[in-house]
């Protein structure tokens, strides 16, 4: 039995986008920070796996808002699910696509 809610609504809307399409991730408090964006993120080509990499985070972004599932890749990857966790559960964060 599959639940269906907010959850799982936004990890299938980032497991099934299209392979390379790119997403810029947002926050409505940037706190110190001098932009609001969090990262600029890259749907995986070829991986199969439907993870995201790390293209870009500004310098003063807080990184702890969008941690990487896999900081040691090179780009370093975010899954699906950790991605979908953590716009679910910060109400200031948002995504943005870059078509």
């Amino acid at each position: 039995m599959t639940v269906i809610n907010a959850d799982t609504a936004l990890y299938a809307a980032f497991k099934f986008l299209p392979e390379g399409m790119k997403i810029t991730v947002f926050t409505k408090n940037s706190g110190r920070a001098r932009t609001n964006v969090v990262a600029q993120l890259r749907k995986e080509p070829g991986g199969g796996w439907d993870d995201w990499q790390i293209l870009k985070r500004p310098a003063t972004a807080d990184a702890n808002l969008l941690p990487a599932t896999w900081p040691t890749e090179d780009p370093a990857v975010i899954s699906s699910q950790d991605l979908a966790d953590a716009l679910a559960n910060d109400p200031d964060l948002w995504a943005d696509s870059d078509d």
